[in-house]
Parts: C-alpha cells; structure tokens; sequence
C-alpha cells in the first residue's frame, strides 16, 4: 500500500514564519525523492515561496494554501474556495485590536488571503522578536483562543482556528484544512495516509484535518513538536527517519 503524506509548514517543517534550515532542507530534499507528499498551510503561496525552496515545493504533488482553500499543481491555481467577509466582522476584528491590552502594533492586522481572513493583534509586520514576544504573552493570556471562541459563537456559519504563533485564521465552517484529506484522496484513493503537523490539537488550525484522520480507516497523524517550540522540524526529521526505519522491518 502507498503511502501519502501531508505536511504542515510553519512550525512542521520550517520555523514559524522564517526559512526551512539548511541542515533540514539536506535531509527533507533526499527524504522527498524516494516519497510521496502534499503540503498544506494557512498562508498564501507569495509566503510560503519564502520559506521552502521552490524545488522542494517542485517535487510535491501539490500545495493546499490558504487552509486548504487553494489548491497549486505545478505552479498553477486548480481551485480556489473564495471568502468575503461580512462588513460586521471586520467592525469586529477593528474593535478587538482596538480593545486589546497588548501595546505593540506593528501593522497588516487584517490580512484577507480571498480564501480566508487571517487576523492579527501584534501585526503580521512585526519583527521576530516581537512576533515570540506577542506569542509569550497569548500564551499567558490565551487572547487568540478567546477570541476564536467568540467568533465561532457570533458567526454559526464560520470557523476560527489560532495559526502559527501570532495569528487567528478564519474561514467558512467546514472550509479549512480538513477538507485536504478527500482532496488528496481524488489522486490517490487506495493508499495509507500520514499527516505531520504542530498544531493538531483542539483549537489549532492543523486540528481539522487531524480530526478526520485520526476517525479514518489507513490514517495518521503525528505531532510535531509543541506549538511553542521553534524546532519542531527537528521532530520531524526524528518521525520520518522512524517511519522509514519501520518500513525496512
């Protein structure tokens, strides 16, 4: 049987935010020839380009962006679920930037990605130190989780999931990255599934997909260091090189 896997980015294979390691990149690069792979995040592909070379993005069979709302085959748009969003959730997300005790605002805190509205107190302009500094104090202060919860109660018809370190991803219910399994599935549809991510527990926007993995039949799903941590791609690299070795057997 085939296996397939289905990488998250940030925090999966690079840092959040900054390039794939060149000690990692060595490794990922030789461990892609010989497998099968998909990636998917919440960002656009403009950034992703930023942090995975573009022959590694090459030798994928394709790259979910957006949540999984876009879908790129050799370089080329194949779908794109579109999002706009409502006049009174952006009132929403101004006042919560407003109202928010956190004082560093470095700009682009409403970013609409046109699959998805991606939402940042600190700014998506911030520097790194303010990005770890504003994700030290959410994780005190579990800002982002309050108010994810918030939205998915004022908007039934919508979901909000925390991404990567500074930010909340917000889509049409159901739109999100669990919908990326029954995608793959259209390529390969007899096959053994694995899905590494950092953020696959509940609240996290790597948890839908990992939802419907873990209630299917030739699914797994592997967690790849915690979502504080800068190096889960080291846990990565520690998942596949067991996942080979266990194939030898």
């Amino acid at each position: 049987m085939k296996t397939i896997y289905i990488f998250d980015m940030d925090g999966t294979l690079t840092p959040s935010r900054r390039e794939m390691t060149p000690d990692f990149e060595e490794f990922y690069s030789k461990w892609a020839k010989h497998h099968t792979f998909f990636l998917v995040s919440g960002s656009n592909l403009e950034k992703i380009k930023e942090q995975v070379p573009q022959y590694i993005l090459d030798m994928s069979e394709g790259v979910f962006t957006c949540g999984g709302n876009q879908l790129w085959l050799d370089g080329k748009l194949s779908y794109n679920h579109e999002f706009k969003p409502e006049e009174d959730l952006i009132n929403f997300l101004k006042e919560k930037l407003s109202n928010s005790p956190y004082p560093v605002r470095a700009g682009n805190h409403i970013e609409d990605r046109g699959s998805m509205l991606n939402f940042s107190i600190v700014g998506r302009d911030c520097s790194l130190e303010e990005r770890l500094e504003y994700f030290e104090y959410d994780v005190q202060s579990n800002e982002r989780s309050i108010i994810s919860d918030e939205i998915i109660n004022k908007w039934s018809n919508l979901d909000a999931v925390i991404g990567g370190q500074i930010s909340i991803d917000i889509t049409p219910k159901g739109m999100n990255k669990s919908q990326v399994l029954s995608e793959v599935k259209k390529f390969y549809s007899d096959g053994r599934y694995i899905f590494i991510g950092d953020r696959t527990m509940e609240g996290g926007n790597d948890y839908p997909l990992a939802k419907i993995m873990n209630e299917k039949e030739n699914c797994a799903v592997y967690q790849a260091g915690a979502p504080s941590a800068e190096d889960g791609y080291k846990d990565t690299q520690i998942i596949l090189e067991k996942l080979d070795r266990d194939e030898e057997v």
